[in-house]
């Protein structure tokens, strides 16, 4: 995808043969809720917390990610980690692993089908 995003001037994403996106790399990029991704995964499952990490200022989109985690599609990548920590401590749960994503055609493709492209 990093090819794609460098050397084309148009693309389309396509999964199981029907296109999902079509544009320019900047385009598509921009088409994805706040733009970053991260990818939280806690100690235990904690569907309770979902609406309420959707409610942190910045964030588009949360949705679940397997029973023990949830990617937040949002404005900003970093500094929105304190705010999901004090959240997630006040309610008792451990975080065990985050991951930031900047705006790709990876996310992109993730967002769209619910699933990356090693899947």
């Amino acid at each position: 995808m990093d090819e794609a995003d460098t050397l084309c001037h148009r693309i389309a994403i396509i999964d199981h043969g029907r296109i999902i996106a079509l544009g320019t790399p900047a385009e598509l990029k921009a088409s994805i809720p706040g733009g970053y991704l991260l990818r939280l995964r806690f100690a235990r499952a904690v569907p309770e917390l979902l609406p309420r990490l959707g409610a942190l200022p910045g964030v588009r989109e949360v949705r679940p990610s397997g029973n023990d985690a949830a990617d937040l599609y949002a404005d900003r990548g970093g500094s929105l980690i304190p705010e999901v920590v004090n959240l997630v401590s006040a309610a008792g749960v451990d975080l065990v692993d985050v991951h930031i994503a900047e705006p790709s055609l990876e996310n992109l493709f993730l967002h769209h089908t619910g699933r990356s492209l090693r899947e």
